[in-house]
């Protein structure tokens, strides 16, 4: 091999690793992006909010978080809802 091909090689082999690095550097970023969205706690429901929201009495939504038919966090004696869970329990059984 001579060298002009050795050089063309080179090139091409450079260009390709900084491409790469772009990609690295990137996906990188949108990771701690995202490390930094799910380290902020959103505040949780009581029971009579999700009631409200819903239409639906309370004693329902008790019954149905007892069931795991609802997502839920049991705290102690309480139990605690997450927006962003129900949104998604929502959205699945309204098949979206």
């Amino acid at each position: 091999m001579d060298l002009p091909e050795i050089l063309t090689r080179l090139v091409k082999l450079e260009d390709a690793f900084l491409v790469g690095l772009q990609d690295v550097r990137s996906i990188r970023g949108e990771i701690q992006k995202r490390g930094e969205q799910s380290a902020t706690l959103e505040p949780l429901l009581e029971a009579e909010k999700v009631a409200e929201i819903l239409g639906v009495d309370v004693g329902y939504i008790y019954s149905q978080a007892r069931a795991n038919k609802i997502p839920s966090v049991k705290l102690g004696k309480y139990r605690k809802f997450s927006p962003a869970q129900l949104k998604k329990w929502l959205d699945r059984k309204n098949g979206s």
